[in-house]
C-alpha cells in the first residue's frame, strides 16, 4: 500500500499521459518501493506519451517531496520491450 501522498503524485502523471490515450498504473509497492507499468493498449499514439525517463524524472523529483521514504521507482514501458510495433498514425 501506498501513502497518499505518493498515489496523488502518481495520479497527476497518469493525467498527462492519459491525455495520449495512456494508463499508468501500479503493478507493486512496499514503503520504499513503487513499480509502475504504463499501459499504451487505448493509446492510439504511443510514441506521442511522453519517454518513460521523463516520467521516471518527473516521479523521482514529485515523490521526493511526496513521500520520500520511496527511493526505488520502477516503470514498465512496453515502447521499451523488443518487439514492441509502433503506430502508424500518418
Amino acid at each position: 500500500m501506498i501513502s497518499s501522498a505518493a498515489a496523488a503524485a502518481i495520479a497527476e502523471l497518469g493525467e498527462i499521459v492519459r491525455l495520449d490515450g495512456a494508463e499508468l498504473r501500479v503493478a507493486a509497492a512496499s514503503p520504499t518501493s513503487i513499480r509502475l507499468e504504463l499501459d499504451l493498449s487505448a493509446s492510439s499514439c504511443p510514441e506521442c506519451v511522453i519517454p518513460r525517463d521523463l516520467m521516471l524524472a518527473i516521479l523521482s523529483a514529485n515523490m521526493a517531496t511526496a513521500d520520500p521514504d520511496i527511493s526505488v521507482i520502477e516503470l514498465h514501458d512496453p515502447r521499451e520491450d523488443a518487439g514492441f510495433v509502433h503506430s502508424d498514425h500518418g
